[in-house]
Order: C-alpha cells, then structure tokens, then sequence
C-alpha cells in the first residue's frame, strides 16, 4: 500500500494547512465588515402607543403620484402594533394610500417639539385647503390626458 501520512497544522505552524488560513482570513475579514457596519446601524424600539415620524420612500407612493417636490416626512403617527423588533404597524390617515406596515429605518421618534408640526412640508399628515384644489387639477389633467 501507499504509505501516506496527513500533517495537521499545529498552533505553532498555522502555514501547512491552506485551508485553515483561508478560514482564518475570511473570520477576520467578517468581524472587520461587522465593526464597520455596527457604526452606522441604530438600534431603535417603539413601544405601542408611541408616536413617530414617518420617511415615505418613492416606491411607498401609489403610481403616478411620486413627486419629487411633496413632503416625504408625515406624521406625527401612533404605533399601534409592534410586528417584530424591525417592522412596526402605525395608524396612517386613509389619505396616504399606502401600506400601513413600516420598517424601523424609515421611523425617527417624535420627541414633542413642536418645531417640525407647524412646517407644511414636513407635515401632510392632514390634508390642506390647497389639497382639494391640486386634487381636482390632477383629476383635470388625468381625464384630459391623451
């Protein structure tokens, strides 16, 4: 028969074994990319009956409604079911016309100041005298379209 014998890497000469090193490599290059992401990452809990600020994102808007220039800040808005520790379900007027399930990074908690609330912009949470006026435009313009 071949007499073959298989040489373990030991602790002190790590360089026999190839696989070993190519393991070593890629846990080491995964706890860098885990430190780098941890800085950016926010760890943010709402309880039920919090109330948040709401980002709509371009693909939350219903089709032919996304506006470059329109509020994307809505709220204040209440929690009123957490789904898991990164999805939450919050009390959105009929108005928005979107999913009522939101993802915790589009979520900044409403601390109170009434600095934002009083910015048209930011708050579309209730519809404006001027919203009847664009929505019959846009009705106009919708029907009249060729």
């Amino acid at each position: 028969m071949v007499d073959t014998q298989l040489q373990f890497s030991s602790a002190y000469h790590p360089q026999i074994d190839g696989q070993t090193e190519v393991v070593n490599r890629s846990l080491a290059a995964n706890a860098k990319y885990k430190q780098v992401a941890d800085k950016k990452r926010r760890l943010v809990e709402f309880e039920v009956g919090d109330y948040v600020w709401v980002i709509l994102t371009k693909d939350r808007y219903p089709a032919g409604e996304y506006n470059k220039l329109s509020a994307r800040k809505i709220g204040p808005v209440e929690v009123i079911e957490k789904i898991n520790s990164n999805a939450y379900r919050l009390k959105i007027p009929n108005h928005i016309r979107t999913a009522d399930v939101f993802n915790v990074k589009h979520m900044i908690p409403y601390t109170g100041d009434s600095s934002d609330e009083n910015n048209s912009r930011a708050n579309s949470l209730y519809p404006r005298k001027n919203d009847a006026v664009e929505e019959a435009a846009s009705r106009h313009m919708e029907k009249n379209r060729l």
